[in-house]
């Protein structure tokens, strides 16, 4: 029971006399169907002259007090509430709180407090110091759309103080409010859940380039995830905060800035710390998540084949392991997000050897993986058929690319990870030589480094590629950042020294004259400007490619005697054969061999 009796929030400089006073109010009823009783609101304007600050005091509807918290002139934390959520009822508890200040009306916070949580009702004591006597009352109340959503909301009052008992008339339009949801609920009207409301926060430290909105690849990423983002911040600074990643001023403006928006999560542009994900958490009052938890949120949804799911797992396990803690319940500032009480110590070291157990597991299926697929590779290294995988920053259009040359049907939308299970198709040239074009998945900024390591077997293909081509947005505008991303992300895994060409994509969105820098096209073969949507450019993209691979053969004309036949299905099977004629000789055959088979038909050689 001691944990019910805590007062929440700004407490630690109020006396203890003061605390104990509100505590003995906790889990107790009042003055059942008096909407504000007398007794609470008595102390409550005391406590708020006493101490300056807002106090609130969350009742159910038999009028026992759930909780009551202590804030500043502008805010009042509250604990994890318990009620119902659903978009047709109100949660069965209603916030009354004090203004300091005097003033009687509910803020913009106030009220995006009570549309979020569903209370049934926003009360407000306005309370002067000076005299220690309340100034007036007023309560706002939801209100329904057609559909029966509570969407907006009523302003009861302002009343002089010595009239709150005209506040009781709430108490008989819950009850209607109560028949109403009964009604729409049983109605043909289906309620969709909203999504989930987010704030982008980033940091941009001290001799970091930023071209355009820096948070605009955060914001796709949330999009993508099935988040409707709201607002964003961003914060110039030296270095992150150890602590609280932005500075303290910022978190608690954010918590403020986030009720106003009645936002439901905020996501952070940089990879952050178990505890400066609960620092964050304390403060902002609402679910914080770094972008590597949504890129995998993303990879998780996206991810098809068993590999795929296999990958995306481990890593998921890898990030939570360290992050792995006990957690009070989060406060918000009147009405923020709800948090999530941890375990206790034993059960937190059960669920770190759970975790541990479940990474050898995955880790132990991958490499079954991985030698099944190092098994199909030698098998395709042993019939010598060239390979080309197709590399790049996520969305470049790499799939599309593929099934242009292909004519293929790997899966091609226009949104960021579409792709993440490796696609193998076959390019049939002209003269019925096979190649394979590998489908790769995304590379991003700040792409997550247990994901690299997860996907480890997969990226390989990249690895043993005959050649790369990499494919590049060239419609936008950091397009040279993003191929700085893919370079340094194919030196992590050991494909930095492939050969590769350099494919400009979209060109039919892009400036005309778009090329880039001398210092990019550094170490490509060949650069391609290309619309893989509308197939310009991609003859002479598919014809370099082949000539690639057919440059280094060598030509000939050979004379097999009959009794050496067998070597006729050779050069069928390894080269090109141009003109095959039966003499009374023997076989006289004219064409094209790679150099490394060309020694079998040397003694044959007629001319050269």
């Amino acid at each position: 029971m001691a944990e019910n009796k805590t007062i929440y929030g700004n407490i630690n400089s109020i006396k203890n006399s003061i605390l104990d006073r509100m505590r003995d109010f906790v889990e107790n009823v009042y003055e059942p169907g008096v909407f504000l009783p007398a007794e609470i609101s008595e102390m409550m304007i005391d406590v708020t002259t006493d101490i300056n600050k807002e106090v609130a005091v969350f009742l159910d509807r038999k009028n026992r007090v759930i909780a009551i918290a202590v804030g500043d002139d502008r805010s009042v934390p509250l604990p994890e509430l318990e009620g119902r959520r659903s978009n047709l009822r109100l949660c069965g508890i209603r916030c009354i709180h004090t203004h300091p200040n005097g003033s009687v009306r509910p803020s913009d916070v106030d009220i995006q407090s009570l549309k979020s949580m569903r209370y049934d009702a926003m009360v407000v004591i306005g309370v002067d110091t000076q005299k220690r006597a309340g100034t007036g009352v007023s309560a706002a109340v939801l209100t329904r759309n057609e559909s029966g959503i509570f969407t907006d909301f009523e302003l009861r009052g302002p009343y002089q103080y010595w009239k709150k008992s005209a506040l009781d008339s709430v108490f008989t339009e819950l009850a209607e409010k109560d028949s109403e949801a009964s009604y729409f609920a049983n109605s043909s009207q289906q309620v969709q859940k909203d999504k989930e409301k987010a704030i982008l926060v980033g940091v941009i430290t001290d001799g970091t380039h930023t071209v355009g909105n820096p948070l605009a690849e955060l914001q796709e990423l949330a999009e993508s995830a099935g988040a409707v983002v709201v607002g964003s911040y961003t914060q110039r600074r030296e270095t992150p905060e150890a602590k609280t990643y932005i500075g303290r001023g910022l978190a608690e403006n954010l918590a403020l800035y986030r009720q106003g928006l009645d936002a439901d999560i905020v996501i952070f542009d940089d990879e952050l710390s178990a505890s400066q994900i609960r620092n964050l958490e304390n403060i902002i009052g609402a679910r914080v998540i770094d972008r590597t938890a949504l890129i995998l949120d993303i990879f998780a949804a996206r991810a098809k084949s068993r590999e795929g799911r296999l990958q995306v797992e481990l890593a998921q396990q890898k990030y939570r392991l360290p992050r792995l803690m006990g957690q009070g319940a989060v406060l918000s500032r009147l009405g923020g997000g709800i948090g999530t009480r941890g375990p206790g110590e034993t059960q937190l070291e059960t669920d770190r050897r759970h975790i541990k157990r479940k990474i050898n597991f995955l880790e132990s299926q991958l490499r079954e993986v991985k030698e099944r697929r190092s098994v199909l590779r030698k098998e395709r290294q042993k019939k010598e058929i060239p390979t080309v995988a197709v590399v790049g920053y996520t969305n470049a259009g790499k799939s599309t690319l593929v099934n242009a040359l292909c004519q293929s049907d790997v899966l091609a939308e226009d949104k960021l990870f579409a792709t993440l299970d490796t696609s193998v198709r076959r390019l049939v040239t002209p003269d019925n030589r096979d190649f394979l074009l590998i489908d790769t998945v995304g590379f991003i900024r700040k792409l997550p480094h247990d994901l690299v390591e997860a996907f480890k077997s997969t990226l390989e293909e990249t690895v043993y590629a005959d050649l790369l081509l990499h494919v590049v947005d060239c419609s936008n505008s950091d397009f040279e950042a993003c191929i700085d991303t893919v370079e340094s992300i194919l030196k992590e895994i050991g494909a930095e020294n492939r050969p590769r060409y350099l494919v400009l994509n979209k060109i039919d969105k892009a400036p005309a004259d778009i090329y880039p820098s001398p210092r990019i096209t550094q170490g490509y073969g060949k650069v391609f400007k290309v619309s893989a949507a509308n197939a310009d450019g991609l003859e002479e993209l598919k014809e370099q490619t082949i000539n690639y691979f057919v440059k280094a053969d060598k030509t000939f004309v050979c004379l097999f005697p009959y009794s050496e036949g067998g070597l006729l299905s050779y050069l069928h099977k390894y080269g090109k054969v141009d003109m095959e004629e039966y003499t009374e000789t023997g076989i006289s055959v004219k064409g094209k061999i790679p150099p490394e088979h060309f020694s079998k038909i040397e003694p044959y050689l007629v001319e050269n």
